[in-house]
């Protein structure tokens, strides 16, 4: 849990957690967990892979956990955090008749954020050429009318397009530099798609989409041959 501290730092960034009139929820372990630097964490083991999992925050729709796992097996052990579920309950423990809700997938994502900056990119290319064309076609016509103040309706021309540029450049940077920075964020600091020969281990946190209508739940992470589970209760606060 090494960049932990940076990573929750970053992932408010991201999120954000607003709305006055919103309900929120925490989550508890459902089953033996122990504590550990104040966040309780359930491990689980077998022959082919040692695992623990602690719910570390949530934003206003998703869960964050942090995930380690270790390979015991001389097998190749493929993660992927995409193929990480949950199956929700209600207060009977009786499951609720939904599809299975899956983790947020980091490949996705990082596809999404390049799509936008290109888009942004593309938007600020136009934006910055109609900017000029019509600088331009209104200082034509202010040359060309029969009036006497050409001088100062042409300053005022070069005034409006400069604080246009500025603004449109300022925004621009402002956007890129925001998508630039979930990118990064979605890159280094979440949980990839990862292969573990024996003994290598990885951590890195999860997202998971919240179904408020859930009591409790079971989070399903498979581990190449072997699928950890993981219980906790959902509280609403």
């Amino acid at each position: 849990m090494k960049t932990l501290t940076k990573t929750l730092i970053l992932s408010f960034l991201i999120f954000g957690l607003t709305n006055c009139g919103t309900t929120y929820f925490t989550l508890d372990p459902d089953e033996d967990s122990k504590l550990e630097m104040g966040r309780n964490v359930i491990e689980k083991e077998d022959d082919f892979a040692l695992s623990a999992l602690s719910f570390e925050d949530k934003t206003d729709k998703e869960f964050m956990f942090y995930l380690y796992v270790q390979n015991k097996n001389q097998e190749t052990l493929l993660l992927d955090p995409k193929t990480i579920y949950v199956k929700v309950y209600d207060e009977n423990k009786k499951q609720i008749d939904v599809p299975k809700i899956y983790a947020v997938d980091p490949e996705e994502q990082i596809y999404i954020l390049n799509k936008n900056i290109q888009e942004r990119e593309t938007e600020h290319d136009v934006a910055t050429g109609l900017n000029i064309v019509f600088s331009l076609f209104n200082t034509v016509a202010d040359l060309t009318d029969n009036d006497n103040n050409d001088a100062e309706e042409v300053l005022e021309n070069v005034v409006i397009f400069t604080g246009n540029h500025i603004g449109e450049k300022i925004d621009y940077e402002n956007d890129i530099d925001y998508l630039k920075s979930q990118k990064s964020y979605w890159k280094n600091e979440v949980l990839r798609k990862t292969e573990l020969e024996e003994n290598e281990d990885i951590g890195g946190i999860f997202y998971m989409p919240i179904n408020p209508n859930a009591k409790f739940l079971k989070i399903y992470i498979p581990l190449g041959k072997t699928v950890h589970t993981y219980k906790f209760q959902q509280i609403a606060s």
